[in-house]
C-alpha cells in the first residue's frame, strides 16, 4: 500500500512546470489522488470491546525498538514493541502507550533479563520522555483484546498512562529510542520497525484532523 501511494506521489511531482492551462487541470485532480491516498494510509484500529463495554482505538502497526545481542547468538535480539491506544469509556478518553520486551534469544542461553518496566524513558530528538506505569494488564485500562502482541513468547503487557500531545511529538520526532534497565544497567534500544506513519495517523484520528 504505501509503496503505490509513493509511486502515485511521484508521478505527481515528476510533472514539469505546465504552461497551457489544460495540462494544469489534468495534473491538479492527479494531485489530489495523491493527497487523498496519503491521508487514508495507517487508519488506526478502531472497535467497540464487549468485554470492556470501552471505545477502544489503537495504531495499525506498531512501533519496534531493537537491542542486539550477538554476545548471545550470531542473530540474537531483543526487542521492545510500543503501541499507542486510547480507550473511550462514556465520553472521557484516556490514552496509553503499551509496551512488551521479548526477544529471539534462547531463555537458556541468557543469565541476565529482559529490562524491568520502569524506568524506561523514550528519547525523542533531544527530550526524554518518562513513561509513568500504571500496570501490566491492559484489561485493566479498558482494553480486552491484546493490542499488537509480540509474534514470539508470552510476555506481559506494560501500560503507561500518556496524553495525545506527548504521542503527536513522539510522531513527530526525527530520532527515536528507548533507554531501559535490566539489572542496574541502561540499555539503549534503536529504532528497529518505524511505523511512525501509523502513528501520525493514529494522532489525526483522535484529534479530528482527518
Amino acid at each position: 500500500m504505501w509503496a503505490d501511494v509513493s509511486h502515485r506521489v511521484r508521478l505527481v511531482l515528476a510533472i514539469p512546470v505546465l504552461k497551457d492551462w489544460r495540462l494544469r487541470l489534468l495534473a491538479a485532480p492527479l494531485a489530489l489522488l495523491a493527497g487523498a491516498a496519503l491521508a487514508s494510509d495507517n487508519p488506526p484500529i478502531e472497535y467497540l470491546d464487549e468485554d470492556t463495554g470501552a471505545t477502544v482505538t489503537a495504531v495499525e502497526e506498531p512501533l519496534v525498538f531493537e537491542y542486539a545481542r550477538r554476545d548471545l547468538a550470531a542473530n540474537g535480539h531483543d526487542f521492545a514493541t510500543l503501541a499507542a491506544a486510547s480507550v473511550n469509556r462514556g465520553g472521557k478518553v484516556e490514552y496509553v502507550l503499551i509496551v512488551y520486551f521479548w526477544s529471539t534469544v534462547d531463555p537458556r542461553m541468557r543469565t541476565d533479563t529482559l529490562p524491568a518496566a520502569e524506568p524506561l524513558v523514550i528519547q525523542a530528538d533531544d527530550r526524554r520522555l518518562t513513561l509513568k506505569l500504571r500496570g501490566h494488564s491492559a484489561h485493566e485500562a479498558g482494553i480486552g483484546l491484546p493490542v499488537h502482541a509480540p509474534p514470539v513468547g508470552n510476555a506481559a503487557p506494560n501500560v503507561y498512562g500518556t496524553d495525545l500531545a506527548t504521542v503527536r511529538f513522539i510522531a513527530a520526532a526525527r530520532q527515536l529510542a528507548l533507554l531501559a534497565d535490566s539489572d542496574g544497567t541502561t540499555l539503549t534500544y534503536e529504532l528497529w520497525t518505524d511505523r511512525r506513519p501509523a502513528l501520525r495517523a493514529f494522532v489525526r484520528h483522535m484529534s479530528g484532523e482527518e
